[in-house]
């Protein structure tokens, strides 16, 4: 795979000799037949549900372990590179100037659990509240009814997490995460006409058949979603997919995203991302939902994000193209990444969550500056970076 160093049988195999030597045993199978879609539960000795994750694919099941790892290493692992940081000291720090999340925070003396982050180059550092990092961090917080952690929370994401056969690996997927909910975020921006236009593009049926690998059953569903590519955001390739016909018996239009430097893996990952947003919704996603549209239909326009009326019915132009797969190593699309990110003085910062191994790791990232209005479509009023700065 373009973005694995190792191939996917080797993958499989360091993932479950991990799996096992964390004392667990997983339960893995796919979710439909078309074999796009997977989910994976890790059990205990005393066979108790301790967590679970899942894929999308042709890889679905190595995704669907892989995220299980994440989650566990998350949510179970304790950590020891938890630091408290004054408020104030957070948000004058010199890596957070075009960080509207931290500049926010208030002047004080308050303090606010942190993890620290470095660059790739280990030359700087970042603190970063770890509720930001991760969603259940609010709830275990001393000062969870403080208006700063009140404020952060509504932008808590575990986004950027990823488990890697490599630690290379760990960082390009992480950090490709991030970007991904940043162009979302712009691309929900620009729908609702309160940021700057966004040209977008349709793939053409060469090109969309060569991304799900001719694949009938994917092919088949793909002919039911409006599928858009944006390809002139920092150098990458995003794609998101959506029902034409709309949220049917739903609240929300089910959406998939994805995003890569290769553009069939970005087409591939938002078709099968919806497939799987479809076919795993529960009742928790239900009340989710629920509370979403409350909030978006009573705004003129955040409605928009329901079913994305605007850009249905819009006749986009075609990537003809059948263009050539991508052939750079997992580190040279980091350096490009990098590279492109510099050129709008942005810089990736990242930390170990877990290494297991050599060749087992979970790691994250952070990218100051990004976007997170993407957050909005899980209920939860959030602004604009432009705004949080005032510019």
């Amino acid at each position: 795979m373009f973005e694995r160093e190792i191939t996917s049988s080797e993958a499989l195999f360091t993932i479950m000799s991990t799996i096992h030597t964390l004392g667990l045993h997983p339960v893995a199978h796919y979710a439909d037949p078309t074999n796009l879609v997977a989910t994976a539960e890790l059990f205990d000795k005393h066979n108790n549900l301790v967590e679970s994750g899942s894929g999308k694919g042709p890889d679905a099941l190595v995704g669907a372990l892989a995220e299980s790892i994440e989650h566990f290493s998350t949510f179970h692992l304790p950590t020891d590179d938890r630091v408290w940081q004054r408020s104030d000291i957070i948000a004058t720090q010199k890596a957070a100037t075009h960080d509207g999340l931290l500049t926010n925070l208030p002047l004080t003396d308050e303090l606010i659990e942190c993890v620290k982050l470095t660059t790739l180059d280990n030359n700087e550092t970042i603190f970063i509240p770890s509720i930001l990092l991760s969603p259940q961090t609010a709830n275990n917080t001393p000062s969870k009814n403080s208006s700063a952690t009140k404020f952060l929370n509504r932008y808590s994401s575990n986004s950027g997490i990823a488990y890697g056969c490599t630690e290379a690996e760990a960082l390009l997927h992480g950090t490709l995460e991030i970007i991904e909910r940043h162009i979302l975020s712009l691309f929900f921006m620009a729908v609702c006409a309160i940021g700057p236009k966004i040209r977008l593009y349709k793939p053409s049926k060469a090109l969309l058949r060569k991304s799900l690998q001719n694949n009938e059953s994917a092919l088949e569903l793909a002919d039911k979603l409006q599928i858009i590519i944006i390809k002139d955001l920092m150098s990458v390739y995003f794609s998101v997919a959506f029902p034409k016909n709309g949220p049917g018996d739903l609240h929300l239009s089910p959406i998939g995203s994805g995003c890569s430097l290769d553009i069939c893996t970005a087409i591939q990952r938002a078709v099968t991302e919806q497939l799987q947003s479809d076919l795993l919704y529960d009742t928790t996603e239900e009340a989710s939902d629920r509370k979403t549209l409350e909030i978006l239909s009573g705004s003129k326009n955040l409605k928009h994000l329901i079913d994305f009326s605007p850009i249905k019915n819009l006749k986009l132009p075609t990537i003809n193209e059948d263009l050539p797969s991508a052939k750079s190593t997992v580190p040279e699309q980091i350096y490009a990444l990098s590279k492109t990110l510099l050129n709008t003085n942005k810089k990736i910062f990242r930390r170990t969550v877990a290494r297991f191994s050599k060749n087992s790791i979970v790691s994250q990232t952070y990218i100051p500056g990004l976007e997170r209005f993407n957050i909005i479509r899980n209920g939860l009023l959030v602004a604009p970076q432009h705004i949080l700065r005032g510019v």
